[in-house]
């Protein structure tokens, strides 16, 4: 009995030592779940705050750039505008000057006409 008692204090104190390690790496283990639960949660946060800020940026940098061609565009149909009256203003001075050609000549014509007669 003496042997079997000592191969059992052994098999006794390795399965205490087993006992303690197992509970040891529970504990780890209920740490390293409750750390992972903790990082995924902040992880999906980032990601949500990341998505709302790039979504801004995006609205943002079209707002902008649809700002800017239209104050270009603005700028160009102004132009284009200053130009149409300029040919307008040419225009009309032109058929001005041609109306009292006309009339001038006319007025001409008339003076020959009575004087032939």
């Amino acid at each position: 009995m003496e042997v079997i008692n000592p191969q059992l204090r052994e098999l006794e104190r390795k399965q205490q030592e087993l006992q303690t390690t197992v509970a040891y790496m529970r504990g780890e283990l209920d740490e390293v779940k409750r750390l992972a639960g903790g990082t995924v949660r902040q992880t999906i946060w980032q990601f949500v705050i990341f998505t709302v800020t790039m979504g801004a940026i995006l609205l943002g940098g079209i707002r902008y750039q649809t700002e800017t061609l239209r104050n270009e565009f603005n700028v160009r149909f102004e132009k284009v505008d200053l130009r149409f009256e300029e040919m307008e203003k040419r225009m009309d001075q032109r058929m001005d000057l041609m109306e009292k050609n006309i009339l001038a000549r006319f007025e001409d014509l008339k003076q020959e006409v009575r004087a032939r007669r």
